[in-house]
């Protein structure tokens, strides 16, 4: 069985180099090993990182990126129960995902919901997953709680608002751009959309005397020292991604963001009541693995029972993806996006 893939040869923001391989797979998957035919593969922000070069975590070019596929298990390796084969599954991989097909531990997959379409499916490996630990694994959203969600247009900010209200809070989203935040009001209507903008950010426009009980921050920066500010009693800022380092880099840019973040007291932020937690998927999944797939089982039942239902995916077919990884990495376009095979 032969299988293609999208290499990663050379990073950059003006002149990354993509390679479509060819590569032969071995006969069989090794012991506890399924072998799983892919139907679409999920590309998240952090792929557009590592086109760049600024994903830390990223393995050295050339490489394949990729974290969620979903599929159907074509073959079992010694030790898998015979009934997986002929699944439709989805799952998360350490990199490699942007390959028609994939082998990987029988154990770090879970049955694909059968109401979605795949490229649907794929949006709840990271983002949905993601937006499960920040609001119901890291801290709880409570009925009224006031919610504010930056970067809400991306897949995992729209979680988080549909996770939010969900739950019965107040909810606040941000967007940089006009016309995602006319589409983010289109689909919640009846709540707070601030169009945070550089010469007019969100903390100009939300009245002084409104405070937030959960923020949810993948920008870092200026807007993380705000956010502090503007936490009740008793919240909580949770930081996770790493958007503010899209575009052209320099240490005297992230130099500058990390001043602008602030530094903090653990002591003064206990007298208040404040809190901040971070998370990097990656290293959860890495280390935790038994709460990703806790959290990928839950997501599949919820979209099974019509709890969840992601928004339909842009499909990326494969002459579509350079030009899409461009302009993804520009910030254009709007929800999930999926490779097809």
């Amino acid at each position: 069985m032969k299988k293609r893939e999208w290499n990663l040869i050379r990073t950059g923001l003006l002149n990354p180099v993509w390679e479509l391989q060819e590569r032969a797979m071995p006969a069989e998957p090794g012991a506890g090993m399924l072998r799983i035919e892919v139907q679409a593969s999920g590309i998240n922000f952090a792929d557009a990182l590592m086109m760049q070069g600024l994903y830390g975590d990223a393995p050295k070019t050339p490489f394949v990126p990729g974290y969620e596929v979903v599929g159907r298990v074509v073959s079992l390796g010694l030790g898998c129960p015979d009934h997986l084969l002929g699944l439709n599954a989805m799952a998360f991989c350490p990199f490699g995902g942007f390959s028609s097909v994939v082998d990987l531990p029988a154990n770090q997959m879970v049955p694909a919901p059968t109401n979605l379409r795949p490229e649907q499916v794929c949006a709840l490996v990271t983002p949905y997953v993601t937006a499960w630990y920040l609001s119901e694994v890291l801290c709880s959203i409570q009925p009224g709680d006031r919610v504010l969600v930056h970067s809400a247009a991306g897949a995992v900010g729209r979680a988080l608002v549909e996770t939010a209200l969900r739950a019965g809070g107040e909810v606040w989203f941000c967007s940089r751009s006009e016309e995602k935040l006319r589409v983010l009001g289109a689909e919640f209507p009846g709540h707070h959309g601030l169009l945070n903008s550089p010469g007019n950010p969100w903390w100009k426009q939300v009245p002084g005397d409104v405070r937030f009980d959960r923020i949810f921050d993948p920008l870092a920066g200026r807007h993380l020292a705000e956010g502090i500010r503007r936490l009740r009693a008793g919240g909580i800022i949770l930081a996770y991604g790493a958007a503010v380092r899209s575009g052209r880099q320099s240490k005297l840019r992230d130099a500058r963001m990390l001043f602008q973040s602030g530094f903090y007291n653990p002591i003064g932020l206990l007298l208040k009541s404040r809190s901040i937690a971070t998370l990097n998927m990656l290293h959860v999944g890495r280390e935790r693995p038994e709460l990703l797939i806790k959290g990928l089982s839950i997501m599949a039942d919820r979209a099974e029972r019509g709890l969840i239902r992601p928004p339909l995916a842009k499909a990326v077919r494969l002459e579509e993806f350079e030009t899409t990884m461009q302009s993804f990495a520009r910030g254009e376009g709007q929800g999930k996006l999926a490779i097809v095979w």
